[in-house]
């Protein structure tokens, strides 16, 4: 029954830590750690399938320096780039760099401005002066003419948290072209692990760079998309069927970053393709990388200011840009469990670690932590090759949550028994021979040694004979309380109780504990029970008890002290010729007298008042002994 209600203790327990944790998880406590989890999952899971319709041709180094010129090139580098690729079969081209400001030379802005013309397929990026979460942008007057015809949508979004845009920065001029924006919402750590598919602006939607291309390149009209704040952006009958893209309430989609810039092969700098046109071969090998396929164009030098703090490291902007496309395309998306799995499973970790400490074995409880995190981290990791994102801090936080919490109440429990058990033993063993025992890390050896201790006996006068004329019940209750005034004065003086012996009081000072004043504090306690006798008597007398008395006897010497008995029970003790003096000294002490012997005296008579005693004869001792009669 005990183990019933300790296994449902154990079980509530875990699982009110796990709902604790659960708490905090939903409402994003945990957020930024569990980011960091998965950070590290994407960098070392297996490699995930890239996009075979999307292709990165990089402004890389071989271009910056060549005969195209310096960078930032004439733009009619780009008119000339784009007119190839069309050439070469390139359903749709994306550039991931800003023509923000007419050129020093208007030839070449009209130069790409026929080549954007010509292929007729093209995306061009543009960004907010200021794009975040949250706080709404204040609205101009008029809207720029590039966003009013870039957009495809029209569609009303004044009630929706959407990461908001504030002042458009138009393009140098209007196009026949897609348009989309560039703008990232870094996470606290300055990591984009986020990205936004739509930007809100004066009650309208305007979409991303990526989300522009996906649009372009599947030819989708704006009723074919549905977007639902928290939910998903869906896109209707395209050629690829239905595409489900996850965002979050901001309408932020949580990049699947396969790698970096080098997971788009063939790789192709501008000089590469201006090599296609002068070699027959390598515009055949050009054909068969581009042909209906998706390009994009950025900054992919080693001296790039477009790097991109991302989940795996630094990359250009253009491959976070890729990878958003190919994520799209590929339906290959990073998945999450709903929020109420996840405070399911989360309170079956806090429950399941109840029930692994439900043996009442620290190590057991320890172990049980220790197998199911490495195991719930093993899956975790395993569960990301196929894009499933398991939560890892918080369940992790209700393992070690319930297991704190339940070794710490059975630490206390065991702190309690412990006091318990001291307090009962303490009341039939000495309490510095218990304290001994339960300070040690080892059971008490049956060893014993040589030393110097003082041993004090103390008897009631009379006491055979008074007990044969009371009540039982006078002699349980007066003795009682004798010894429950004497036994504080005892632990009071530093002594160690041996043993009562009917009436008589033992005890001996100096051990197990060292005290180099062992005699002085015999010698105080003797005159303190003295008059502790003297105060019972007085409430003995009020209630018409006869007055008892005690004699004394103190002898210091060597004597044998430690542990005697067997293996199964010992006891600590004191033998040897001391002691037996110590008792013949108290059996001749008058009640109410304390005698000591002369090496008592000897070490006490600076620190009391004593007079001489006329010397003894005591039983079974040949010689006389000198003893000394202590003064109050």
């Amino acid at each position: 029954m005990q183990s019933l209600v300790r296994l449902k203790a154990c079980l509530l327990l875990g699982g009110l830590v796990g709902l604790g944790v659960a708490m905090c998880n939903w409402i994003g406590v945990l957020n930024s750690v569990e980011d960091l989890t998965v950070d590290a999952r994407l960098r070392i899971r297996k490699p995930q399938p890239v996009s075979d319709e999307v292709r990165l041709v990089g402004i890389g180094d071989r271009d910056v320096g060549s005969a195209l010129g310096r960078w930032p090139f004439p733009r009619a580098v780009h008119g000339d780039v784009l007119r190839i690729l069309k050439a070469v079969g390139a359903r749709h081209v994306t550039f991931d760099v800003l023509f923000t400001e007419p050129s020093e030379m208007p030839q070449h802005d009209v130069a790409l401005q026929q080549a954007v013309e010509e292929h007729g397929q093209v995306t061009l990026a543009y960004h907010f002066e200021q794009a975040e979460v949250g706080p709404k942008a204040d609205a101009s007057a008029e809207r720029p003419h590039f966003l009013r015809d870039g957009s495809r949508f029209g569609l009303q979004v004044k009630d929706w948290n959407l990461v908001k845009g504030l002042l458009p920065i138009a393009p140098f001029t209007q196009m026949k072209a897609g348009y989309g924006a560039v703008n990232a919402v870094p996470d606290v750590d300055g990591v984009i692990r986020r990205a936004p598919l739509f930007f809100s602006h004066e009650g309208r939607l305007y979409p991303s760079l990526a989300m522009q291309t996906v649009i372009s390149y599947l030819g989708l009209k704006e009723d074919q998309i549905r977007i639902a704040p928290g939910h998903e952006v869906t896109l209707v009958d395209t050629p690829r069927g239905t595409l489900h893209i996850p965002i979050d309430d901001h309408g932020q989609y949580r990049v699947n970053f396969l790698g970096d810039i080098g997971i788009f092969t063939p790789a192709y700098q501008y000089i590469d393709l201006h090599l296609a046109v002068e070699v027959p071969e390598e515009g055949e090998r050009a054909k068969a990388a581009f042909k209906d396929r998706a390009v994009l164009i950025g900054l992919a030098s080693s001296g790039n200011t477009d790097i991109a703090s991302t989940s795996i490291g630094r990359m250009p902007g253009v491959a976070v840009q890729a990878t958003l496309v190919s994520d799209i395309l590929t339906g290959n998306h990073l998945r999450f469990l709903p929020r109420w799995q996840q405070m399911l499973l989360i309170i079956s970790a806090g429950t399941l670690l109840g029930l692994g400490m439900w043996p009442a074995r620290v190590w057991i409880g320890i172990a049980v932590f220790i197998s199911v995190s490495v195991l719930w981290c093993w899956a975790a990791f395993q569960a990301a090759n196929a894009n499933l994102m398991l939560p890892i801090v918080p369940v992790l936080a209700a393992f070690g949550g319930s297991t704190l919490l339940l070794l710490g109440l059975e630490a206390a429990m065991m702190k309690k028994d412990r006091s318990r058990v001291v307090s009962v033993l303490g009341r039939y063993i000495a309490r510095p021979v218990l304290q001994r025992l339960v300070d040690t890390d080892k059971s008490a050896p049956a060893s014993t040694e040589r030393r110097e201790l003082t041993i004090f006996f103390s008897d009631i006068r009379g006491f055979t004979a008074w007990t044969e004329r009371a009540e039982p019940d006078e002699v349980a209750t007066r003795l009682n309380e004798y010894f429950a005034a004497m036994t504080p004065l005892i632990e009071r003086h530093c002594g160690t109780l041996d043993k009562f012996i009917g009436d008589c009081v033992m005890v001996f000072f100096g051990a197990p504990a060292a005290d180099e004043k062992h005699a002085l504090h015999a010698v105080q306690m003797a005159l303190d029970m003295q008059q502790e006798m003297t105060r019972l008597n007085e409430s003995w007398r009020k209630r018409g008890y006869d007055p008892l008395h005690i004699g004394i006897g103190i002898h210091t010497g060597f004597v044998t002290v430690g542990n005697f008995g067997s293996s199964d029970f010992l006891d600590y003790t004191v033998i040897g010729r001391a002691v037996n003096l110590a008792a013949r000294i108290e059996s001749q002490a008058e009640g109410g007298k304390v005698l000591i012997s002369a090496r008592t005296h000897s070490l006490v008579r600076d620190e009391v008042k004593t007079e001489p005693h006329p010397d003894l004869v005591l039983k079974g001792i040949p010689d006389p002994q000198v003893v000394w009669e202590v003064v109050s």
